[in-house]
Parts: C-alpha cells; sequence; structure tokens
C-alpha cells in the first residue's frame, strides 16, 4: 500500500515515520511517535480515514532568553481506508513510543449474476 521510504529529487531517500500492512484479514498500521505519552495521542476515524495526532508541548522554567527550556512536538496523519474495513472496531497501543494501530477487515461476498442472452 505505502513504501517504507520515499525519494525526493535532488535528495537522499528519507525514511517515513509508519509502516502499513495489509492482509486479508485485517489493516496493520506501526506510527513512530517518541517522546509522546498515551495521553498526547488520539486516535480517530472520520468516514473512511483514520486520523492519528499526537502533540507535546514543555516548558521549563528558567531564564526568560533560555532557548533550551522550551519544545514542541507534533503528529498529524491522515490515510484513506478501504471500504471493506469495520471502522468501529479499531484498536490502538502505544508501546516505547510506537503506536501500533489494528483494523479488522469484513468479508466480501462477490455475487454472480447469470444474465440470459436474449
Amino acid at each position: 500500500m505505502f513504501k517504507d521510504a520515499a525519494a525526493f529529487p535532488g535528495t537522499a531517500e528519507v525514511h517515513l515515520p509508519w509502516d502499513i500492512v495489509d492482509d486479508e484479514h485485517e489493516i496493520k498500521m506501526r506510527f513512530d511517535m517518541q517522546g509522546l505519552s498515551k495521553e498526547d495521542v488520539k486516535v480517530s476515524v472520520e468516514g473512511d480515514l483514520p486520523v492519528i495526532q499526537g502533540e507535546k508541548k514543555k516548558k521549563e522554567e528558567g531564564e526568560k532568553d533560555s532557548w533550551s527550556g522550551s519544545s514542541f512536538s507534533s503528529y498529524n496523519t491522515r490515510l484513506q481506508l478501504p471500504e471493506n474495513c469495520e471502522k468501529d472496531k479499531v484498536k490502538e497501543e502505544l508501546k516505547n513510543g510506537v503506536l501500533f494501530i489494528s483494523i479488522p477487515k469484513t468479508k466480501v461476498e462477490r455475487k454472480v449474476h447469470d444474465v440470459q442472452i436474449q
């Protein structure tokens, strides 16, 4: 579905911060979210789009002119799902800075209709 790396003109190969496996029974996703806790991450489904968001703001008390006293990280990704996914049964787990998402698929029965030739 998606490649693990992308190349842009004039640049070296860039590692994307996710991996997606699409098999017969489910779609499994892995997102690198280092530095974010469970409270910093939100996963939702809008129509056929899973939305993965994360945000962490950190400000340390200290000198007013200190650049090292604050940090900010943000993550926002939307991916298109196939129609045969059970969007109400999404499972997610954040473990050691990696978000794992599993979306089961419904069984698609293809019906064959015979057409009479006249």
